[in-house]
């Protein structure tokens, strides 16, 4: 038989691609034992990863090189060395007994990752207007120190404007600590940090990123925290970053503090401190201003890759205990095992069960796997809102008309895993009915999904969801 040139090359790149196929294959089969077991205790996890080792040869393979398992392992013993001695050489806040958390947190957590503590003061910062402008006056007026931690800080007028605060504080005397991750603020150091330093104040980079494939590529180990801390009297925490978005346009909530909170949040910031630059740094507060400051009983909860995730399991224990309301307020919703069976369980038993996430999140894979989520969660009777118009950034939760929680933890696995996190749980009426009654309006602005609305979605999308709720555990 007498083949023609052309069949013949056609033939021959046919064998290297196949050749190629097999070498992925090949690779993407030396993969699974580091997938298996970097991913124990988490099978879904596992199976997702391994779905996607083979179902996308080579791109799967990369994926998990370089965003799956990012040299985490080592990351982690870094931090955890760190965390030891920065909890050797410095006391941690006093613990306080009797208040509803440390009834309800393991012993073991406490004075560790959990910091209860009863006598505060509390006022919830709803939306960027409120927020900014307490946290500006608070920074005006410092001082003696002011510490900051941000995820994101923009190279933009809100950014430059709160980057301009600090330097004019610095150069009157004030020492100024600003800590930013360097995935989610890369380029800060080029873009807004020389003025900083000009001006006396420290500047640090949380894990600087080169952000090269199979190096630092830190999606998976990033500090997700928002910390103030000024004159270690007064503290904020929440959903905001520093940019225009979150000064002006999202729905976003944080919390100002007084009183022994404030020593908990600081101190969070301080081990993050001391691990991105070996400084070692004692408190210097003011007690005046710290003791009998209020009366709500506060926790400060931190997680991260390098703990257990007790933020993940402060929300279990809200769900699993309320009697009569969950609304939650989350930007992002792709809950575990665990949260998914403590809503349906809730709303089983008569809890009145609300989630109100954005019509259209700014990652829009991110919206599909949540919207997977609905109808399991819609047959159980729990009720859900997607707000539309500008971005809901919010992370916020009450449970009955007590508990409720404000911070900058997503529900989801990143948030509660793979994210160094810090949560304001508190125990107060009044901040619960005002933050309700902001979660109640997002609702009310919001339109609430049915059944009927998801039997009617096109098939082509009905499928990205099912795809990306694969893909769910990764997320």
């Amino acid at each position: 038989m007498i083949f023609s040139r052309a069949s013949l090359e056609l033939l021959a790149s046919g064998r290297v691609v196949l050749a190629l196929f097999s070498v992925l294959v090949l690779v993407a089969l030396l993969t699974v034992p580091s997938v298996l077991l970097r991913r124990r205790g988490r099978p879904a996890a596992a199976l997702s990863w391994l779905l996607a080792l083979f179902a996308l040869p080579g791109f799967g393979v990369l994926a998990w090189w370089a965003f799956g398992r990012t040299h985490l392992e080592r990351k982690k013993r870094r931090r955890a060395r760190k965390h030891r001695a920065f909890a050797q050489a410095r006391a941690v806040p006093g613990l306080q007994r009797g208040t509803i958390f440390d009834r309800q947190m393991p012993r073991r957590a406490q004075g560790e990752c959990v910091f209860p503590s009863r006598g505060n003061r509390m006022r919830l910062l709803l939306d960027g207007p409120d927020a900014y402008a307490a946290m500006e006056e608070a920074i005006a007026g410092a001082r003696s120190t002011i510490h900051i931690a941000m995820y994101i800080w923009q190279n933009d007028t809100t950014g430059r404007r709160i980057r301009d605060l600090l330097v004019e504080r610095a150069r009157a005397g004030v020492q100024v600590r600003v800590l930013v991750d360097g995935f989610g603020s890369r380029g800060f150091m080029r873009r807004l940090g020389k003025p900083l330093l000009e001006a006396g104040a420290r500047v640090a980079v949380f894990l600087p990123s080169r952000f090269t494939p199979f190096d630092s590529p830190r999606t998976n180990f990033v500090n997700h925290r928002k910390i103030l801390v000024v004159d270690g009297a007064v503290a904020f925490t929440g959903g905001m970053n520093v940019g225009d978005e979150y000064a002006q346009r999202w729905r976003d909530a944080m919390v100002r503090l007084e009183g022994p909170a404030v020593l908990d949040l600081q101190h969070v910031f301080l081990d993050d401190w001391y691990f991105a630059t070996d400084e070692l740094v004692e408190d210097d507060p003011e007690p005046e201003l710290l003791a009998h400051a209020g009366g709500i009983d506060l926790a400060i909860i931190a997680s991260g890759p390098d703990s257990e995730a007790w933020i993940h399991d402060a929300y279990f224990l809200s769900l699993t205990q309320a009697k009569e309301r969950i609304w939650i307020a989350t930007p992002y919703f792709i809950p575990g095992p665990a949260i998914l069976a403590a809503l349906r369980t809730a709303a089983g038993r008569g809890v009145d069960v609300r989630i109100v996430v954005p019509a259209e999140s700014d990652v829009v894979l991110v919206t599909w796997a949540s919207r997977s989520f609905y109808r399991m969660l819609l047959h159980a009777g729990v009720r859900i809102f997607e707000y539309g118009g500008t971005m809901l950034h919010g992370k916020a939760l009450v449970t009955d008309h007590l508990i409720g929680s404000v911070g900058t933890a997503n529900i989801d696995s990143r948030s509660f895993r793979l994210s160094f996190e810090v949560g304001c749980f508190f125990a107060s009426r009044e901040p619960n009915e005002r933050l309700a009654a902001w979660i109640e309006s997002l609702c009310d602005a919001a339109t609430e999904v049915t059944l009927e609305a998801i039997a009617r979605k096109p098939l082509t999308q009905k499928l990205a969801e099912s795809v990306a709720h694969l893909g769910s555990p990764l997320l």
